[in-house]
């Protein structure tokens, strides 16, 4: 058997197969590695993206809590809050900058702009926890606003509260009192008291609401 003929023989099959395939093999190489280095460069910018939304919250935070809400307190406040809810919208840091400024907007008499606010973290919000916050926020404000029709729709339409279910009731209680229905504000706080968990800190107050429009006032 000629050895160098065989050995001839597949170096040219070799060839005749790298000439028919080897663009396609470069190709999907490069792909690949296109692929996996783009995954990383997302990912990468994503960490960024996160960490600078985190940076401005904290901010938001150390602006929102300083004890002078002057002037300049007031605008730094809105500047960050309003970069977080364009530049960021997607994070839980805009929801969350979304429920600072309607606290701020609520202190400062402008109502209408704190419902946008609070309407605005509903929408957006991933978390159970802020959307939940945000509208039991803005259900209150409805209430005091005495917008009482607006206010019974957004509680009729909380179909699953969940660990949320007593605040819910609890205001279905404020609701029936503000429209001057005792009966039905006693049944709602009773409610509320029934789901209340243990050792919450609003059981005074919750008691107290409960006497107040005819309960039977027997502690739960």
């Amino acid at each position: 058997m000629d050895v160098h003929a065989s050995e001839k023989e597949q170096v040219e099959a070799l060839r005749k197969w790298w000439k028919e395939n080897g663009s396609s093999v470069v190709t999907g190489v490069l792909l690949g590695l296109s692929v996996l280095l783009g995954t990383k460069a997302w990912q990468s910018y994503q960490e960024r993206q996160t960490l600078n939304a985190s940076n401005l919250y904290a901010q938001l935070l150390a602006f929102s809590n300083e004890d002078s809400a002057d002037e300049n307190t007031v605008g730094q406040v809105q500047t960050l809050a309003n970069q977080l809810l364009t530049d960021h919208s997607g994070s839980v840091y805009a929801s969350l900058a979304a429920l600072v400024l309607a606290k701020q907007a609520v202190e400062q008499g402008e109502l209408d702009a704190a419902r946008a606010q609070l309407q605005w973290a509903i929408d957006h919000a991933d978390s159970v926890e802020i959307v939940n916050t945000a509208r039991s926020r803005l259900i209150r404000l409805l209430i005091d606003q005495a917008m009482y029709d607006e206010a019974a729709s957004r509680l009729d339409a909380v179909q699953d509260p969940g660990a949320y279910a007593h605040r819910y009731s609890e205001l279905r209680g404020d609701l029936e009192a503000a429209r001057g229905e005792p009966a039905a504000a006693a049944k709602a706080y009773r409610q509320a008291l029934d789901q209340l968990p243990a050792g919450a800190a609003n059981l005074v107050v919750l008691t107290a609401k409960y006497e107040s429009v005819g309960g039977g006032g027997e502690t739960p």
